[in-house]
C-alpha cells in the first residue's frame, strides 16, 4: 500500500455535478462534523458516522424517491470499482468480482429479480481470516443486495461502513479522513447525478476515471423512469 497524501483538504465540489442547494449544504454541514471512526479526536464536536452516512441516503430517498434506488446502485458500484485494487492484492487469481459484475450487467440488462442464492454460492465461508479481505468480500456481497430495492439501503450503509470504517479500499487509520471526504465530494454528487466519479480512491492511491458501462445503463433506466411519468 501506498504513502496517502491528503488530495481532499478543501470544500470544493466539481462543476460537472449538478446538485440542488439542499445537497450541497448537507455536504458542507457534513463536512464539518468530526468522526471519532475516523480517528479525528475533538472534544465534545464528535459525531457518528453511520448517523452521517444515513443522512445522506436518507435525501436520496427523501427528494425524488423514485430515482434514489437507481442512486444507490450507481453509488455501490463507483465502491465495488474502488476495491478492485485490494482484490488483486489479496487474491490475485480471484474472480468473484467479475461473477458480481456480471449478475449486475444482467439485472440491468433484464431488470429480473437478482440470483441472490449466487451470495451462499460465492461466499461459503463468514470469515477469511483477514478484516481487509473480509470486509472486500462483504462489499461484494451487499452489491449483490443493493439490486433488491427492498435491500438497497440497508446493503448500501453496509458497504458504507467496509469501505470508509473499514479495511475494504485500503487498511489502517491513516488517510480515513481524505477517504471519506472523497466519498463526500466526489461519489456523493456522482451519485445524484447518476455519473461516474472524476476519480477513485483505492489502495494504490488516487486514481482518474473513464466512465463506467453499469452507471450509463442506469442513467438510461432512470431517464426512461422520468419519461414515463411524463
Amino acid at each position: 500500500m501506498k504513502v496517502f497524501l491528503s488530495e481532499y483538504t478543501k470544500f470544493e465540489i466539481s462543476e460537472n455535478y449538478v446538485i440542488p442547494s439542499s445537497l450541497h449544504k448537507l455536504i458542507h454541514k457534513i463536512w464539518q462534523n468530526h468522526y471519532e471512526e475516523l480517528y479525528e479526536y475533538a472534544p465534545n464536536q464528535v459525531e457518528s458516522l453511520e448517523d452521517s452516512c444515513l443522512e445522506i441516503l436518507d435525501f436520496f430517498s427523501i427528494n425524488k424517491p423514485f430515482l434514489s434506488h437507481y442512486r444507490y446502485l450507481v453509488m455501490s458500484i463507483i465502491l465495488a470499482e474502488s476495491i478492485r485494487p485490494t482484490i488483486d492484492a489479496y487474491l490475485t487469481e480471484d474472480s468473484r468480482i467479475q461473477v458480481v459484475f456480471q449478475e449486475i450487467n444482467k439485472f440491468l440488462a433484464d431488470k429480473k429479480e437478482p440470483n441472490f442464492n449466487l451470495i451462499e454460492k460465492l461466499f461459503p465461508v463468514t470469515s477469511e481470516g483477514s478484516q481487509a479481505l473480509d470486509e472486500v468480500l462483504d462489499v461484494l456481497k451487499n452489491s449483490i443486495k443493493v439490486l433488491d430495492i427492498k435491500q438497497s439501503k440497508e446493503a448500501l450503509l453496509n458497504i458504507l461502513d467496509d469501505c470508509l470504517e473499514g479495511y475494504a479500499i485500503f487498511p489502517g487509520s491513516q488517510g480515513r479522513r481524505d477517504l471519506f471526504n472523497w466519498w463526500l465530494l466526489e461519489v456523493v454528487p456522482a451519485s445524484w447525478c447518476l455519473q461516474f466519479p472524476n476519480q477513485l480512491y483505492t489502495i494504490n492511491g488516487i486514481k482518474k476515471t473513464q466512465n463506467s458501462q453499469q452507471v450509463e445503463a442506469i442513467a438510461q433506466m432512470a431517464r426512461g423512469a422520468i419519461a414515463d411519468l411524463k
